[in-house]
């Protein structure tokens, strides 16, 4: 008996022994254990906003995520969700999100400078090609800056950041690519939404992120899928969303771009596949038959929500065995809510150097109160304005926490492909009948010539009408609110005479004209100036004459000269400067010489143009009301202005009516036409009405009656200016017929 005891005593002993030898017992031997759960989210696109809808499917079910890796998209929707955010929260910011404006770059053309706006009058392709102080050409290396993308990450995810990602919510990896090796890079540290930005920097897109030693893209190039990631980080189960554009088929590759779509579709394939391969059979893979839905089709975020969540509820027979009790899930998220990332106070400020910009402009247009919260509503406003002067090609900043606190790290990227900058545009138009204007145009830029941010512009029109215009605008403070500018004006423009309907002659314009101007800048609203200009012209009839009782008279020589003061408001708060919603534009100048020749020493004219946008439902329109008149200007000719061509009492020919006294008026009315651009806008069918008065001729004193005109068109907004083609018929009984691009009428 005693030896069956000792033999016992020595078992337990042993027993006791190995025990202790033993790691202690884990979560996944304990009653309440589980399988740790690895949430893998997809690049592509717009497609990839299905992955809410199956973390929608995953709370409902009470099915936790104990780490999230995500590519691309998918590291927009995984990051949100690692800083706290629930399915719920992103649909709610996704509908107060207008995804076209978001992706289109740039900011709200009421929030650019009104310096940028008036470039909106030569329709420049928003293309700068620069060119680099020893000479070399250069040109952006993205399409689309991030400004407004970075605004919405900070909101998504709380304005905070964390020092590790594993501190977070729910641990989380963005997945990026090396763009000088193609190897991929793993972001599990730093700043939560510059770990977003490179996941999902498309190349030639987006700008690339310089992080470390790296500069960064989208992850999908390298690892669309990361299972691989999402093992090594947490995961004894993975769920996968595959959200990728699948290949496509022989008879859809029809053109140049399906070409180059299929190409990269192939790569991603590619990337995957040995990911989807290592799946095992306790992991899910989620598929969302996404159909015609695309990676671009930003606006339709409710349909791929729907996607997700009817793939998700199609794999609840293999999800379900990874849900918890509803006790234990509300335990595992309170436990989520409260890492929830958090803003802390700005304990320092750090600004990265500037080459070119004076570092004046950022500190006057920055403010942040150390000690205290970031208030990103009105940083975000500061960075808007800033970016809004047209120097930076990128404002950044990252949110590092130090502990206690959070440094803020300013990154204003200045264009690197400058300070030279030349834009090109063309405009043309017919009538289908005699006039058929043209022009090709060009500007050159060069900013930043001292540290008061002087700049030089120079731009020409080539075509019928021959211009050539230059300024200096030298600031004579750093924030622009008083300036002096030195221009000049020379040009050559035909002027058309008629009689009746019929074209009998032509005169040549030429004039010069130079000045310099005080003024006052408003930032985006306006401008005012005062200044002194001299002005030479010279009126040749080159074909034709006109018939009076002695029989045709040959159209004369004409000249004119004079110098002295002029005034000038402005003001332009117009969202669109060809098709606006909302807005005011309004321009008025005033010019008195005080000196000339003698037919012209006494010259004074004043002219005034205004503008104002407004919409009901998906209709959009705007009233336009433009005048000119002029003082003992007899024998000026100067500003000889007229009216006829399209949408200029568009049923009249081109000049048809001319003039140095006149007004004109519009009532244009548009909406898009959503069979052939539904998601843009960008194409539109329109109406205007126009009624327009010539005071007093150009070639007889008669007063003229007032004439009317009706137009209807449809409109594409391109990115060289308006595209129409419309048709018109006024109170002269014809029909006139127009096509035309930029402004060439």
């Amino acid at each position: 008996m005693h030896k069956v005891l000792g033999l016992l005593a020595g078992l337990l002993f042993s027993a006791m022994t190995l025990a202790a030898d033993l790691p202690a017992a884990t979560e996944a031997s304990a009653p309440h254990a589980r399988p740790r759960i690895g949430l893998v989210l997809g690049g592509g696109g717009a497609r990839g906003l299905a992955h809410v809808g199956v973390l929608k499917v995953l709370e409902e079910n009470h099915i936790p995520v104990d780490c999230v890796v995500g590519t691309s998209i998918g590291a927009l929707v995984g990051g949100s969700y690692a800083a706290g955010q629930t399915a719920d929260s992103m649909i709610n910011h996704s509908s107060k999100t207008d995804w076209n404006a978001l992706f289109e770059g740039g900011l709200p053309r009421q929030q650019m400078s009104y310096r940028q706006k008036q470039d909106d009058n030569m329709h420049l392709a928003p293309i700068d090609v620069g060119v680099r102080d020893d000479g070399s050409l250069a040109l952006p290396k993205s399409a689309i800056d991030t400004q407004k993308i970075e605004t919405l990450l900070r909101d998504l995810t709380y304005g905070g950041t964390a020092r590790n990602f594993d501190e977070l919510s729910v641990p989380f990896r963005a997945i990026a690519t090396d763009l000088e090796t193609g190897e991929m890079v793993v972001l599990g540290d730093g700043d939560i939404v510059t770990a977003m930005r490179a996941s999902m920097a498309v190349p030639g897109v987006f700008p690339p992120v310089a992080r470390s030693e790296h500069l960064l893209v989208d992850g999908g190039l390298s690892r669309n899928l990361a299972v691989d990631v999402a093992r090594k980080l947490c995961a004894d189960v993975v769920i996968a969303v595959d959200v990728a554009s699948p290949p496509l088929k022989r008879d859809n590759i029809n053109t140049i771009f399906d070409v180059a779509a299929q190409y990269t579709r192939l790569m991603i394939v590619q990337n995957q596949r040995p990911q989807i391969a290592s799946l095992k059979q306790d992991d899910v893979l989620i598929t969302p038959a996404l159909g015609n839905l695309e990676s671009t089709d930003f606006a339709k975020a409710p349909d791929f929500f729907l996607a997700g969540e009817k793939a998700a509820r199609q794999q609840l027979v293999n999800l379900q065995h990874y849900a918890l009790p509803a006790a234990d899930y509300e335990k595992w998220e309170q436990a989520r809510e409260e890492r929830r990332l958090q803003p802390k106070p700005i304990d320092s400020l750090q600004v990265e150097r500037l080459t070119r910009v004076n570092p004046d402009v950022l500190s006057r247009n920055v403010d942040v109160e150390l000690g205290k919260n970031l208030d990103s509503t009105d940083f975000h406003d500061q960075l808007s304005r800033l970016y809004a002067r047209g120097d930076f090609s990128q404002l950044d900043y990252e949110l590092l926490d130090d502990g206690a606190g959070q440094k803020l790290r300013l990154i204003p990227v200045e264009k690197d492909w400058g300070p030279n900058y030349f834009n090109f545009g063309i405009a043309l138009g017919t009538d289908f009948e005699n006039a058929s204007p043209y022009a090709l145009l060009a500007r050159y830029r060069r900013t930043w010539l001292n540290p008061l941010g002087a700049e030089a512009s120079v731009s020409l029109r080539a075509g019928d009408t021959m211009a050539l215009t230059g300024e200096f605008y030298q600031p004579l403070q750093i924030d622009g609110y008083a300036f002096l500018a030195p221009n000049f004006a020379i040009q050559s423009s035909p002027l058309a005479v008629y009689e009746g309907d019929t074209e009998v002659g032509q005169f040549r314009l030429y004039k010069q004209q130079a000045g310099i101007d005080l003024g006052s800048g408003f930032s985006r609203y306006g401008e005012a100036r005062i200044g002194v200009m001299a002005e030479h012209g010279h009126a040749s009839g080159v074909v034709g004459g006109v018939l009076t009782g002695d029989g045709i008279v040959s159209l004369p020589d004409i000249y004119q000269y004079d110098y002295g003061l002029r005034a000038s408001v402005s003001f332009d708060q117009l969202d669109n400067a060809d098709f606006p919603s909302s807005g005011t534009q309004f321009h008025m100048s005033v010019y008195q010489a005080v000196s000339g020749a003698a037919d012209s020493s006494s010259y004074g004219r004043a002219s005034i143009n205004a503008r104002q946008g407004f919409s009901f439902g998906e209709t959009s329109g705007y009233v336009l009301v433009k005048a000119q008149a002029t003082r003992n200007g007899d024998n000026a000719f100067i500003d000889t202005g007229w009216l006829g061509g399209f949408l200029n009492l568009s049923s009249y020919p081109y000049q048809g009516l001319i003039g140095d006294k006149f007004i004109y008026g519009r009532v244009a009315l548009y909406r898009p036409l959503p069979f052939l651009n539904a998601e843009s806008k960008r194409t539109m069918i329109g109406l205007a009405g126009e009624s327009g008065k010539m005071y007093s001729s150009a070639l007889d004193d008669a007063e003229e009656k007032w004439h009317y005109s009706g137009v209807g068109f449809i409109a594409v907004d391109s990115f060289l200016g308006p595209l129409y083609l419309g048709a018109a018929y006024g109170d002269n009984r014809q029909w006139r017929y127009y096509l035309t691009l930029g402004n060439p009428f």
